[in-house]
């Protein structure tokens, strides 16, 4: 629940919804997806990152 506006946030009605269409059941399979999914977001975010900063250090010793 989000406190301000007392609506679940994206990610509960996000779950829940998944949830829904599986039956209500989370089997190993759908929980073993969804941190797969976590951990290559969050290693896509990283690895931006990394190229983000590269770029900046490069052009700051370019000049």
């Amino acid at each position: 629940m989000d406190r301000r506006t007392g609506r679940p946030s994206l990610w509960l009605a996000l779950l829940h919804r998944l949830l829904d269409a599986n039956g209500g059941k989370m089997n190993g399979k759908f929980l073993l997806a969804i941190v797969v999914v976590a951990l290559l977001v969050v290693a896509g975010f990283v690895v931006f990152r990394v190229i983000l900063v590269d770029m900046i250090l490069t052009l700051r010793d370019s000049r």
